[in-house]
């Protein structure tokens, strides 16, 4: 869930992002006219930007759930199975003994 809450989230803040930096590129070079034009150029690149990385973000997730299912799982043959283990556990009890 906690993926899929920073992909939806990723949108709004490229778009706001852009949008405040426009802005103040737009203001600093024609003042207060020039800073309307510069925050809807940089909403405009920030939806697409936005948009764009969403895309990535999802195909790469995507791939991520293809690998995991296609992993091949690790089982061990029966021999090792059905191996009777001796741990060192219980070598040092029966010495203390």
């Amino acid at each position: 869930m906690g993926k899929w809450l920073a992909v939806g989230s990723e949108l709004p803040c490229s778009v706001i992002a852009l949008l405040l930096v426009g802005q103040v590129v737009g203001q600093a070079w024609g003042g207060q006219s020039l800073a309307v034009w510069g925050a809807l150029v940089g909403a405009l690149l920030g939806f697409a930007f936005g948009v764009y990385g969403v895309y990535v973000t999802i195909q790469y997730f995507d791939h991520l759930e293809a690998t995991a299912r296609s992993r091949p799982v690790f089982m061990p043959d029966m021999e090792e199975i059905l191996e009777d283990v001796r741990f060192d556990v219980e070598d040092s009890e029966k010495s203390s003994q």
